[in-house]
Formats: C-alpha cells, sequence, structure tokens
C-alpha cells in the first residue's frame, strides 16, 4: 500500500509532542492531530521526574523546556494528627538529573513544540478529528475531519500511514477504533478540585513543599507548580454541592486558612473538578495500531507519573520506529513496546491507587492506626522498577543479567573542550560507554553495526587521556558500584546491559545487535517529496 507518511499521531499532549519531536528530527513523515481547536495552554502535570528530564534533552530545548522548573526533594506527610509522618525521600539523581522537578507544564509542551516546528517533515493539525481506522497488512488508513476555524465547513480526508499511534486521552477513539478492552481497575466516585495560583509575593515555604494532608475529615494536597506557582487539590466530601464548591472564593478561603495567603500574595489562575481513573488497557497494540498515555492506562495522581509514563511510552516507541523506519532494524522490534511498557505501567496504575487508598482514608479511626503504623516503621513504598522484559541483557541461564532494565547514569563529562551534560554533547541515540578502549576488541564489522543503529561508542576516563573526561565521576562511581567497566544503554535511557571484561564485553554487544535484526523485507516510507493531502 502506497503511503502518505510513515506515521500518524492521534493526540498532541506531552506523550504525542515527544514522539513527533524524536521521529521528526530524523526526518520520518509524521502527521499530527488533535480534536482541540489549539493547544491547551494550562498545567496539568506538576511533577516531571529525572528520566523525563533526559528525554526532554532530546524532544526540546532542554533550558527552555525545564525554564522556571525546581528540585522537588521529598513528599511531606502529615497524619490525621496533622503532625508529621515519615516523608518520601526524593533528593537524589538518577539519569543526570534530580530525581523530580516541580515544574510549569505549558513550558515544556511550548519548547517541545518549537523544536517541532523545527522539523519540516512533521504536520501539526489543530482541530482535527480522527473518525475512522483502517488497517491492512502493511498500514493503516486514518479518515479525519477537520472544522474551519469558524466553524463553518468540515473537511474530510483519509490518511495513509505505516503506523498509527494513539495519544489521545483515556476514552481514546483510537484505543476504542482498534478494539483493545480496557480494565477498570477502580472505579472512583470521588471529586476533587483542584486550584493554580501564580505568586504575586515570595510565597512562604509550606507552600512551595510537596505534601499530603491526610486529614480524614477533608484530605488534601498542597505544592508547587514551577517556581513562583502553587497549587491546592482538595476533596469534595460527600453530601457537598460540587457548584457551590467550585466558587473562585472558596478557593481564595482554603489557601488564606491553610497557608496564610491572601489575594494581595496570590492570583488564582484555575479551579476545577475533576473525578480520578485507575485503568489500563489489557493489550498496548492492535497490528500496526499502538496506545500509549492515558489511552494505556489512566492513573491517580498521587505518585506524579501519569505524564511521565506517557512520555516514557513515547519515548520507548521512538527510538524503536527511528531504526524500522530507517531500515535498520526489522518491524519485529516493535513487538517488544507492550512486554515492556504494559507491566512497567502497571505498577504506576496500582502504585497510584494504592497510595490514593492510602492518603485518603476518611473513617478516623483507620486514619490513626494507618498513622501509628507509618511512625512505627511498617508502611513501605516501593521503588519503581526497571524494565523486565523486551530489548535487555540476559544471563546464560535467561534470568535478567544484573542491572540490565535499569535507568542508565548520564554525567557530566568534557569533550573536544565542551562541558555538559553527556546527551547535550553527543546528542540522541544509544550509548556504548567503557572506561576502556573499544575499537580493536569490537572490531570492523561489530562497530559497523553499532554505527547502523545510532549507538555511540565512547571511552570515558577522569582525565584527558579518554574522549570523554568524567568530570563529576558518574561514570567512576558506577563502575565501582556495579563492579562493571563498560555499559551498554538503549536510545530511552535504559540499560541494556553491563560488562566487565572484553569477553562479557562483546558478549553484550553481540546480544544487543542479535535482539535487533536487520530487516526482513525492504522498508517502504513515505519520500520526502510526496505531500500530505492539504485537506486533512
Amino acid at each position: 500500500m502506497a503511503v502518505d507518511v510513515d506515521v500518524v499521531i492521534v493526540g498532541f499532549g506531552p506523550a504525542g509532542e515527544v514522539a513527533a519531536s524524536l521521529l521528526g528530527q530524523a526526518g520520518h513523515r509524521v502527521l499530527v492531530m488533535d480534536k482541540a481547536p489549539a493547544p491547551y495552554g494550562q498545567p496539568r502535570m506538576s511533577t516531571l521526574d529525572g528520566e523525563i528530564a533526559r528525554v526532554l534533552q532530546h524532544a526540546a530545548n532542554p533550558d527552555e523546556a525545564m525554564q522556571d522548573a525546581i528540585k522537588a526533594p521529598d513528599v511531606l506527610m502529615f497524619g490525621a494528627d496533622d503532625q508529621p509522618v515519615p516523608r518520601i525521600d526524593w533528593d537524589y539523581r538518577i539519569a543526570g538529573h534530580w530525581s523530580h522537578y516541580s515544574l510549569h507544564q505549558p513550558n515544556i509542551e511550548r519548547a517541545m513544540e518549537r523544536r517541532i516546528a523545527e522539523c519540516p517533515s512533521v504536520d501539526v493539525r489543530w482541530g482535527c478529528r480522527a473518525t475512522g481506522v483502517e488497517q491492512t497488512d502493511d498500514g493503516v488508513r486514518v479518515t479525519a475531519e477537520l472544522s474551519a476555524a469558524d466553524g463553518g465547513v468540515v473537511t474530510t480526508e483519509t490518511i495513509t500511514a505505516r503506523y498509527l499511534l494513539g495519544f489521545d486521552g483515556a476514552s481514546s477513539f483510537v484505543r476504542h477504533a482498534a478494539g483493545i478492552e480496557l480494565d477498570v481497575i477502580h472505579e472512583h466516585d470521588d471529586r476533587w478540585i483542584l486550584t493554580d495560583f501564580d505568586a504575586l509575593r515570595p510565597l512562604p515555604e509550606m507552600a512551595t513543599r510537596t505534601q499530603f494532608r491526610m486529614d480524614p475529615a477533608r484530605p488534601y494536597y498542597v505544592g508547587p507548580n514551577g517556581a513562583n506557582r502553587c497549587r491546592t487539590d482538595v476533596r469534595v466530601l460527600p453530601g457537598e454541592d460540587l457548584a457551590e464548591q467550585l466558587a473562585e472564593d472558596l478557593g481564595y478561603a482554603f489557601v488564606e486558612e491553610k497557608l496564610g495567603l491572601t489575594r494581595e500574595d496570590v492570583r488564582l489562575t484555575r479551579r476545577v473538578a475533576y473525578r480520578f481513573r485507575s485503568q489500563l488497557a489489557r493489550s498496548f497494540r492492535a497490528g500496526r495500531i499502538f496506545i500509549g498515555g492515558d489511552a494505556a492506562h489512566a492513573m491517580t495522581p498521587y505518585m506524579g507519573q501519569g505524564a511521565c509514563c506517557a512520555m516514557r511510552d513515547a519515548a520507548n516507541l521512538a527510538w524503536k520506529l527511528r531504526l524500522v523506519l530507517g531500515g535498520a532494524a526489522d518491524e519485529s522490534l516493535l513487538d517488544t513496546y507492550e512486554p515492556e511498557r504494559q507491566p512497567h505501567s502497571a505498577f504506576f496504575v496500582h502504585g497510584s491507587l494504592a497510595t490514593w487508598q492510602y492518603v485518603n482514608e476518611l473513617d478516623p479511626q483507620k486514619a490513626a492506626e494507618r498513622d501509628a503504623a507509618t511512625r512505627a516503621g511498617h508502611v513501605e513504598f516501593p521503588p519503581i522498577p526497571g524494565l523486565t522484559a523486551g530489548v535487555v541483557h540476559r544471563d546464560a541461564s535467561g534470568d535478567l543479567a544484573p542491572h540490565a532494565g535499569q535507568l542508565a547514569p548520564q554525567g557530566v563529562v568534557r569533550r573536544s573542550g565542551s562541558e555538559g551534560r553527556l546527551d547535550d554533547l553527543i546528542g540522541y541515540g544509544g550509548q556504548l560507554i567503557s572506561s576502556r578502549p573499544l575499537t580493536d576488541l569490537l572490531g570492523p564489522e561489530r562497530l559497523a553495526r553499532l554505527a547502523e543503529l545510532g549507538v555511540h561508542v565512547l571511552q570515558v576516563a577522569d582525565d584527558d587521556t579518554a574522549e570523554l573526561v568524567d568530570l563529576d565521576s558518574t561514570y567512576r562511581e558506577f563502575w565501582a558500584e556495579t563492579g562493571a567497566t563498560t555499559l551498554l544503554a538503549r536510545a530511552d535511557g535504559y540499560l541494556f546491559g553491563v560488562a566487565d571484561d572484553e569477553t562479557a564485553v562483546a558478549a553484550l554487544v553481540d546480544d544487543f545487535v542479535t535482539q535487533i535484526p536487520r530487516p526482513r523485507s525492504t522498508v517502504r516510507t513515505a519520500t520526502p517529496a510526496q505531500p500530505v493531502p492539504a485537506g486533512v
């Protein structure tokens, strides 16, 4: 089937933006459609983790994206008696960044949209609604309606693509059209009112700290929304009138009572009511259709991971699609998307639900018992897992090799006189990094295949004898911690595996290239000269 574009993306939130940016920068033809007439422009997420900060180094100008982002060192917890219970520690680094940030979401979206606008092969259509999907053996036909800006005539067109990505929200049209079923993990009947404020004066410390107030009389959240902004999230109690609770005066009254802030200190910018969802798609793929973000997994905000999970989906798909569309890998590589992302996402759906249940206990006796158990050290929050399936290194018995599937480190280095985070200096792609020279060890055939797969082969050391100088000791500490001399990381920032001697290094590389086979047939992509139909 002749194709108009390589990929159609439905939904242009953070996940769709990551996918469009990473694919567009590789020159692949992408059509993005979103039913909204224009970007939303308001913050939904308020927390971003270090893994996704690393993704933004490639999907956007990172300085622009992280403008007004501030370190979030912990989550403060206060029990039913309004006294502290042990906090959740976020004061560490992952992937070359602080583990968590508070940020203003429109900044990262605008930064990605600007990067995408620099990609001539990407066409973004606002006010464009997908209305039909038909799969063939080698492509997908997407029917779409484009609404006129003045509300007039609606234009209908059909676009053919090799693949369709559905990042179109919890009520996803693409998921329904693909026939993918959904498991509702919990049916939420509680309502919440989220209120955002801009600071007119410097905020007190308690307005700049992420915190859960676990008062059974009315649980609520307070936290920053990037620099000079704060947010409250307050439960609507049974029997209360939602319309009355949405009054702006109550939003101001709440922050005055709880934080001592008046209208001279803050300006209310948004006040909305919403209901949580806890649901997980039974499949993340149907043929040439892939879903991600809220279309695949919706969760409560209590781990701050909804948007992060969505952008992980996009980053996972993007590095694989770049190889497949570029002719470097067989499309069977895409079979690894669901086994990697579904169980990883399930952890956050279930973990966010468990945290919601923990924080929002309305029974005073049960809340007191919760607090006592937490203070006694009987409550633990499990660490975020790595990947357990897909493109990861395994030992001779087939078990996951040590450190495989975890996040790869990223240090501050010097290269050719320039200093900065590694990714900013070398660009997008996989990374084979070693404390020893690898050229002679690997030989020309392995090196050529790694180059085809977009893997940077680098030596790092503590002095200027190597291509990379380990300025902040990130890699020296990683070698000491793992006993390894070499790491192989995927383009999405996950470790394929590590090795400790020459034999193990060769075996690691051989396993990687084996798991990403060359195409079995000629890859057909849209040619740069072929226009996207103008009506969509």
